[in-house]
């Protein structure tokens, strides 16, 4: 009889430990993707604070070039002409810190939505590593031009164990990508690209690993190195041919084909562009670089 007895309290107690150890661990799970959230926060409290001073510099350069415009002196027309180049490149970045910006707003909604899923069910939802790319989808681009041969790519390296084994929980590799974004907004440009660098070479299965590929070609096109920059988004359409990143890898490989003079390999990226992401915004900013390029 008393072994009878001795069976349902040594089963109660391996019940209590198990729930014990649940929601511990559930526990750390939780403090795991509220640290994610808050990460989040400041870097997109960061990009609005670059993204707001970007815009008071544009705003100030279109106010030096109207005053300039108006008092146009002999002499003047090169001062002119440096200013509009000025203003195009503040544009251009002010399109990817508002760009960099909702990405990292949109993550953030995202981790919160895993943490309410986590409090009803047990389970995070937060985002998937990406799936590979569709067997047979690629992208035809123009022949590289000389000079731009594609060197190899950064070797992968392990992804170095940055939590406790024992209890599971790992460092959200996230951090590593929304540090060199933040880098860049800021104009901290070698940095940035050696930091996004970092990122292909230890997450290249990761969701944002196209996101950091982009990045390096940004981190180069910001230098004035089109060379580079042209290698490294053309890396992003070869190596994620199905990724979310491509439009605008063709976009700007096409806006750097252009920055080197390569009037031919711009209309046929541009083309590509078109038909392969038709709806996309950067399809509709395609066309319109395609016919400028034809009036001239």
């Amino acid at each position: 009889m008393t072994a009878h007895r001795t069976l349902p309290v040594a089963a109660s107690a391996v019940l209590a430990l198990a729930l014990v150890a649940g929601t511990g661990c559930y526990s750390k799970r939780f403090r795991t993707i509220e640290e994610s959230i808050a990460s989040l926060s400041r870097t997109a409290d960061s990009l609005a604070v670059a993204h707001e001073r970007t815009r008071a510099e544009l705003d100030a350069t279109r106010a030096e070039l109207a005053t300039t415009t108006r008092s146009l002196r002999a002499g003047s027309e090169t001062s002119v002409q440096e200013m509009a180049g000025r203003i195009e490149q503040l544009e251009a970045r002010l399109d990817e810190q508002a760009a960099l910006l909702d990405e990292v707003r949109q993550r953030a909604r995202t981790r919160s939505l895993g943490l309410d899923s986590t409090a009803v069910g047990g389970t995070s939802t937060s985002g998937a590593p990406g799936a590979a790319p569709a067997v047979g989808s690629t992208t035809t681009l123009p022949p590289r031009p000389a000079g731009t041969a594609m060197s190899p790519p950064p070797p992968s390296t392990t992804v170095p164990s940055t939590g406790d084994p024992a209890s599971g929980v790992r460092v959200d590799p996230t951090a590593a990508y929304d540090q060199a974004v933040v880098d860049f907004t800021q104009g901290r440009f070698p940095l940035a690209l050696r930091e996004f660098r970092e990122y292909v070479g230890q997450y290249r299965t990761s969701d944002l690993a196209d996101n950091a590929q982009y990045g390096v070609g940004e981190s180069f096109y910001a230098q004035g190195q089109y060379d580079s920059a042209a290698v490294e988004y053309r890396r992003v359409v070869d190596g994620w041919p199905s990724g979310d990143k491509v439009p605008a890898a063709l976009y700007k490989l096409g806006v750097t084909y252009q920055k080197m003079n390569l009037s031919a390999e711009a209309r046929s990226t541009y083309r590509t562009l078109i038909e392969k992401a038709p709806r996309s915004g950067e399809a509709k900013l395609a066309e319109e670089r395609l016919r400028e390029l034809e009036q001239r």
